[in-house]
């Protein structure tokens, strides 16, 4: 364009394939007589596509000549014959040049009688033609006022081929037709006889056909059926000694490529029946006429790329038409829409209008259907019925009625078409290997897979210059490949020897083969370039992608994949190349290749993290290796921009206090180089402050910790001091700089410390004390002061929790005072302050105090402590017995003796009940020995040995027997009886409280909830197993996730079995099991309750009043005066417990007779229900003289929640 400010005016419209009628100054009469013949697809003009639609649209879209699909006679050749199906076809050749002599061949067939067959004009009323009259081929020249004809004897309208030769010279004009031969001499020197425009086969166009009508050929003249274009086939056409046909032609109408004996048509004579009827296939119409159907439609069938007419049997009128009084070539059709996938050629009257036929029209074969070759099997065409009588006709023939005629096309095999899309010159390095590919050779074939089409190499036209072969296969020639392979990039061209050759091929789908294509194939020797060198730059520390913008080496071969190999011969040195491989990790190289490049696979990462004080620039030195070829070195620049830090705060001052936080105004860091948030920007501590902590969000850092600018900038940085400082100091700590790109030196933080003279410096080092001992508190203990004075007064805030502080009146009397919280440094000094221990069993104490500057009355802000108080144990507990219970054991038999018959426990919480000791005396009724050594007694042992089952009864004598132990901690002794009773073998229960589960959840079966007892001797729990033989009905039993029907003790005493309840509406459950121990059996039922969600919320207390009752008389407890409710529980479902009883007084249950009462003053009841309230069973009887008031404390629970003390 010539300036940013213009832009591009279409007026005209924009036109794709001609200009049609457009005339401008711009255009020549050459530039614009043809437009172009071909096909185009994808045609886009600002992303619209002009091809979706070959409708015309007034005023919007004008077609002419241009139909879907790519027909076939843009892909025949000069040896296809060519076949013209109307009155108007025509091919028009470029002209013909006779300079000395003319010669005309081909071979024509055709079966009409009229028609012309050649034209071509010389200007001035001149021209030559060949036309068929009444079935004989006549030759006509004219020149000036002579006309010279020449006349065959036989006729070419027998559906036969002929051979016909003219040949034109200034002195005579002669055509052989077969063994027939005409010539005509001219009297005059004919050689001033030059064509112009071009020669015409078939007929002529619509601007000649009017000079032709006035030449007086009568092929031409008057309306006969057969008049117009010749209407047959062609083959073989030459012209002055020069193949001919579709390939040169200029424009062509109405043709189509082969001539098969079904595409000629002879002329029809015979009149149409008015009411003749068919018996074939209709697709009915309906349409609305003395109520039956006046429309018979039968669909026209046509091979795909082929033609066929459209005749009276596919569209038949059923209607009267003598009666209506009309003839039937006054039915007319009007084409209302075209066909999508090809064409309708009408050979009729232009007077009847356009896109218009007759019926007789039909009967003559004048409306031809060509198909476009594209591969739909089916098209229509929509089209109206109108008469040309005058008379009044049914609404159904006024042409307001759309009607669809269906088109079948039947598919058939097309060659493949075989193309060339680089060109045919084919250019590569010499005694190498280049890929053929799609872009090399394209097929196109929609018939056929790419598996099933098959390229064969006819030879190569220069012997021994190269071959064809498969990756599979390399270095063996093919003469023969796939498709497939060409796609798959399989498919090579290997060079041997000399440098140009040629090589021909063609493609077959296995029934029909394609054109042939040659290669010219040109071996050159390789040349190189450095094309690209660019150098790279990079921020320190980062890495950086070197790609084939940066470096790039071109061949002289630019569309053959060269491999170029980079070697580094010098590699960075403030850094590394690295590749990326297939694994995703960068790894370091020292070659890389061309296609690393290409796919940005190769990066510079700087390494160096120092600093630097200049501008030092990296670099590598490579070479680079093309096939046999090894380049020079070249130099690859990498300019590297360098970080350098500067630290502009470092130093912070502290004054009166004991923590500061340090802001970006006491420590700040910039950077130079990049830019950097200050988040990315990183502090190491390489050494620590001496008299404090640096803290991050209140965490002590490290010796290494790091943390960024940013920390700093949102004051999460602090330092502390250890201790309040009583005299100027100085502090500091060293730190590092660094970030993702490099790192600095080492730097030092200053901290300058100003001491507070009014501080108090505080001596807390607690005391130790035995237990139940008291000991005083000495200024070596605790002790404070400040830079001008001892005058501290400590007050306490948190006395201590396991003994008291006490004040000694004198320092030497034994006399003190009650506990104190408040006493002076004075107090101390005097040993006047003294802790006593409680005497508990505890190892720690404390309390906390803050001690203040000056006297009791006038105290300034202290400073907070705690004084730790270490207590030492001492042993001043006896042992007490946890286990108390009968020891059973089979008759003459033996048992192990563990803890679950004898335990005992040393309250001292230092002392480990372990190591217990037990000493027994004589067993009459047995011995007790070591379980693996039955003959070695035992008089002494631990209570580990207990717990680790070390210790064996055997029984021997009476049933019923018992005998003394005694128990020590070492210090302390205590003893007891061991009763033992010796029996039959036997097994019982010894604990099945049932089960509590919420509904649809689970709970687990353990020992608190069932267990067994034996006296026989088992020593592992699984030799104890139970068997469910009725299984829960509203749940599932499951054992370590499984569930089953069979578990052990271990199970139980693990917590491996578990009810899980099946979320069902009933809130109770059971399951029977059998308990096997060494052959005996017991059978026992475990009882399920199921509690609700809500149930976890506790019964609510509604009514708890006083009660008024006479002396020495009962009273009602009604719900009016105790009632608690839940939501999810039934009165009976709440149980009262009584936990304190009444003092003067006692509770008893009228039973169901009202003189009967369980309770007395001697046995009250323990327990009610709140049903029994609500029912007025339960009273409370006064049975004391003299007492106003009384009360008693009762607990209550739904079952799942208890509620303690409720009525007091």
């Amino acid at each position: 364009m010539p300036g940013p400010d213009l832009e591009l005016d279409v007026q005209d419209g924009l036109f794709v394939g001609g200009v049609g009628d457009l005339e401008k100054s711009y255009l020549s009469a050459d530039d614009s007589s043809f437009g172009f013949r071909g096909c185009v697809d994808e045609v886009l003009f600002n992303e619209h596509n002009l091809l979706s639609s070959l409708r015309p649209y007034s005023g919007y879209k004008m077609i002419h000549e241009v139909s879907l699909g790519c027909s076939p006679e843009f892909s025949a050749t000069v040896n296809n014959s060519i076949s013209f199906f109307s009155s108007k076809a025509y091919m028009s050749l470029p002209m013909w040049d006779v300079p000395q002599e003319g010669v005309f061949e081909c071979e024509l067939r055709t079966v009409y009688s009229e028609g012309i067959f050649l034209y071509s004009s010389a200007g001035q009323g001149d021209y030559i033609a060949l036309e068929i009259q009444k079935g004989h081929l006549v030759a006509i020249l004219k020149i000036g006022a002579t006309k010279t004809v020449l006349r065959s004897l036989m006729v070419v309208n027998d559906g036969a081929w002929h051979i016909l030769r003219l040949y034109l010279s200034p002195l005579n004009l002669q055509f052989t037709l077969g063994l027939e031969m005409h010539n005509s001499s001219f009297g005059i020197n004919a050689s001033a006889l030059q064509f112009i425009g071009p020669l015409f086969l078939g007929g002529v166009d619509a601007n000649t056909y009017t000079d032709v009508r006035k030449n007086g050929l009568l092929s031409m003249l008057g309306k006969r059926i057969a008049g117009g274009s010749f209407k047959g086939c062609l083959r073989n056409i030459r012209v002055n000694y020069q193949r001919m046909g579709l390939p040169k032609a200029l424009v062509t109408k109405d043709i189509s490529v082969g001539c098969e004996p079904e595409k000629l048509f002879g002329p029809t004579t015979a009149s149409p029946s008015t009411n003749a009827l068919y018996s074939e296939n209709y697709t009915d119409v309906p349409a609305e006429l003395d109520k039956r159907n006046f429309l018979l439609l039968k669909d026209l069938e046509v091979l795909e790329g082929s033609r066929a007419p459209l005749e009276s049997k596919h569209i038949k009128i059923n209607l009267d038409f003598r009666k209506l009084g009309i003839r039937q070539s006054q039915i007319m059709f009007r084409i209302e829409e075209q066909p999508v996938h090809g064409q309708l050629r009408l050979d009729v009257d232009s007077d009847l209008g356009e896109n218009t036929f007759s019926m007789l029209d039909l009967w003559h074969k004048r409306v031809m259907y060509v198909h476009g070759g594209s591969e739909d099997l089916f098209d229509f065409f929509m089209f109206s019925i109108l008469t040309s009588s005058k008379k009044e006709v049914p609404s159904c023939l006024k042409g307001n009625r759309l009607h669809r005629f269906n088109i079948s096309i039947t598919p058939v095999n097309d060659a493949p078409e075989l193309s060339l899309p680089e060109g045919s010159l084919f250019i590569m390095v010499e005694h190498s290997r280049r890929h053929l590919s799609t872009d090399v050779l394209r097929v196109i074939d929609p018939d056929t897979n790419s598996t099933d089409l098959k390229f064969t190499v006819l030879g190569n036209l220069i012997v021994n210059s190269g071959f064809i072969e498969i990756d599979e296969h390399p270095g063996k020639a093919v003469t023969s490949f796939s498709l497939s392979d060409l796609e798959e990039g399989k498919v090579n061209y290997v060079h041997k020897g000399v440098k140009n050759s040629r090589m021909a091929l063609r493609v077959s789908d296995g029934d029909k083969v394609s054109n042939t294509v040659v290669f010219r194939i040109i071996a050159v020797p390789l040349e190189y370039k450095l094309t690209n060198n660019t150098g790279v730059e990079v921020i320190q520390g980062d890495a950086t992608f070197i790609s084939n913008k940066n470096l790039a080496i071109q061949v002289n071969v630019p569309k053959q994949a060269v491999d170029i190999r980079y070697d580094i011969t010098v590699p960075p040195v403030y850094g590394e190349l690295q590749r990326l491989h297939s694994s995703g990790q960068w790894k370091q190289t020292s070659t890389f290749t061309q296609k690393l490049l290409e796919k940005e696979r190769l990066r510079y990462l700087s390494t160096f993290h120092g600093t630097q004080q200049s501008n030092i620039t990296d670099s590598f030195k490579y070479k680079a290796t093309l096939g046999s070829v090894i380049t020079d070195e070249f130099l690859f620049l990498i300019r590297v921009r360098w970080i350098r830090y500067r630290i502009t705060k470092n130093k912070v001052e502290i004054e009166g206090k004991q923590k500061v936080t340090l802001s970006p105004q006491e420590f700040h860091v910039v950077t130079k180089g990049a830019r950097l948030t200050e988040n990315d920007l990183h502090i190491r501590l390489l050494t620590l402050p001496r008299k404090g902590h640096l803290l991050l969000d209140n965490k002590i850092l490290k010796r290494n910790s790091t943390f960024s600018q940013d920390c700093i900038a949102k004051q999460k940085l602090q330092y502390e001091l250890l201790e309040k400082a009583h005299d100027d100091a100085r502090d500091m700590f060293h730190f590092q700089v660094f970030s993702k790109y490099a790192m600095s030196g080492i730097h030092e933080f200053k901290i300058s410390i100003k001491a507070d003279i009014h501080d108090i410096i505080l001596s807390n080092h607690g005391l130790s004390v035995l237990e139940g001992e008291s000991k005083v508190i000495t200024n070596t203990m605790l002790f404070s002061e400040t830079a001008s004075s001892r005058m501290v007064h400590y007050t306490v805030t948190n006395i201590p929790k396991h003994g008291i502080l006490q004040k000694i009146n004198l320092s030497n009397s034994s006399s003190r005072n009650d506990t104190i919280t408040e006493f002076t440094n004075q107090d101390i000094l005097d040993e006047r302050i003294m802790y006593v221990h409680d005497d508990s069993e505890t190892t720690q104490d404390a309390f906390r105090f803050v001690a203040s500057f000056g006297s009791l009355k006038n105290k300034t802000l202290g400073t907070e402590g705690v004084f730790n108080i270490s207590i030492q144990l001492v042993n001043d507990e006896k042992p007490v017995r946890v286990v108390d219970k009968v020891f059973h054991v089979v008759h003459n038999s033996q048992r192990l003796l563990t803890l679950e018959d004898l335990c005992y426990h040393d309250p001292d919480t230092d002392f480990d009940d372990k190591d217990l000791l037990y000493t027994r005396r004589k067993i009459p009724t047995g011995e007790l020995v070591l379980v693996n050594d039955t003959t070695h007694k035992l008089y002494q042992f631990h209570q580990r040995d207990l717990e680790e089952k070390r210790v064996l009864f055997i029984h021997k004598g009476a049933s019923y027997g018992r005998f003394i132990l005694f128990i020590s901690d070492s210090k302390h002794y205590t003893s007891t009886v061991l009763e033992v009773s010796a029996q039959d073998p036997f097994v019982e229960v010894g604990n099945n409280t049932g089960l509590l589960v919420q509904k649809g959840q689970a709970a687990i079966l353990g020992v608190a909830n069932f267990s067994i007892s034996t006296n026989m001797d088992v020593r592992h729990d699984e030799e104890v197993v139970f068997e469910v033989f009725l299984p829960p009905s509203h749940g599932t039993l499951y054992c370590n996730g499984i569930k089953t029907n069979t578990f052990t003790q271990h199970d139980v005493k693990m917590d491996h079995v578990i009810y899980h309840h099946d979320d069902n509406e009933i809130l109770e459950d059971f399951f029977n099991i059998t308990s096997k121990v060494k052959g005996l059996h017991l059978d026992v039922s475990v009882n399920i309750k199921v509690y609700l969600e809500s149930h976890q919320q506790p019964p609510t207390v509604i009514h708890n009043n006083p009660i008024l009752v006479d002396e020495g008389k009962p009273v009602k407890i009604t719900k009016e005066v105790l009632q608690v409710i839940h939501e999810d529980n039934k009165p009976y479902e709440f149980l009262y417990t009584v936990k304190v009883a009444p003092a003067h007084g006692f509770l008893r249950i009228s039973m169901v007779k009202e003189s009967h009462y369980r309770g007395s003053q001697e046995s009250p009841i323990e327990s009610f229900s709140q049903g029994d309230i609500n029912e007025g069973h339960v009273q409370y009887v006064q049975n004391e003289k003299g007492y106003v008031n009384d009360s008693f404390a009762l607990d209550v629970t739904n079952g799942i929640l208890t509620l303690r003390e409720v009525y007091s």
